[in-house]
């Protein structure tokens, strides 16, 4: 590469060591949630967006400029759609962090729903913890507040999701008269869905606090916001490891749902 780049103009030369420098860097943050075991369709995309962005650091200096229009128009021409889908991820960015941080009142008047995710044979994932400990933290401050865990029971589940969080808020102290199993759901719009109609059938107002990992929050509110509810954020921390697979994953989901209105 470095030898394509002699007789470059500057311009060309800045541009191609910061597309390959940052698809390094995006290889690397997708590289590191595996050892964790973690790989699913963010990582896939993760890896293809960092492996692109290096082509088109690499070959900048030869296509940029080539005396070949045709390859000339097709890098600029793939450019332009890349900067396209850049400034799409960026504004979907800036829309999940806008509603990661849209904490709700503390005053009994929302339900809060915490959203499943999965279990393992030795106890709830890491991320499922992490939101049994925000709403934990919630309904500790929100003496009032009730709760519904959400979340059904996979294949590769020994208990659903609903029951792992129940029992473990139950440990944690919240008294078990507070808290509601969904245990149907196996997916957010069903989480939401089935959880609408435990509120109606107690004649509850659909003002609700959403327990879910910060990069779900658009999503889940969206649907929520579709079935009637009125909607806050009470966003877990995820692991930071974890953010980068799942913070993309997220950008094909939210895609997902604008197009087809569902998850």
């Amino acid at each position: 590469m470095f030898g394509m780049l002699c007789g470059c103009t500057k311009s060309v030369k800045v541009l191609a060591i910061t597309l390959t420098a940052i698809g390094a860097v995006v290889l690397v943050l997708f590289i590191i949630p595996l050892f964790s075991g973690t790989l699913n369709t963010g990582s896939y995309f993760g890896f293809v967006i960092g492996v692109v962005t290096m082509l088109l650091g690499v070959f900048a200096p030869k296509l940029f400029h080539s005396g070949k229009k045709p390859l000339r128009y097709a890098y600029r021409t793939v450019l332009i759609i890349y900067g396209v889908l850049v400034i799409y991820a960026v504004i979907l960015s800036a829309l999940m962090i806008a509603n990661m941080n849209d904490a709700p009142e503390k005053d009994g008047s929302r339900a809060v729903i915490v959203l499943g995710c999965q279990v393992r044979r030795d106890g709830p994932s890491l991320m499922l913890k992490k939101r049994i400990d925000a709403a934990y933290d919630y309904l500790s401050a929100d003496t009032k507040a009730q709760c519904i865990v959400s979340g059904g029971k996979g294949d590769n589940e020994h208990i659903s999701e609903a029951e792992a969080m129940y029992e473990s808020l139950v440990a944690m102290g919240i008294g078990k008269e507070r808290i509601t199993k969904e245990d149907r759901s196996k997916s957010t719009y069903e989480n939401l869905g089935n959880s609408k109609e435990i509120l109606e059938s107690g004649d509850k107002p659909l003002k609700i606090a959403i327990v879910t990992d910060g990069f779900h929050q658009l999503r889940a509110r969206l649907l929520a916001e579709g079935m009637g509810y009125d909607v806050k954020c009470i966003s877990s921390a995820t692991p930071w490891y974890l953010v980068p697979v799942y913070w993309v994953r997220e950008w094909f989901a939210l895609s997902y749902l604008f197009v087809f209105g569902t998850d």
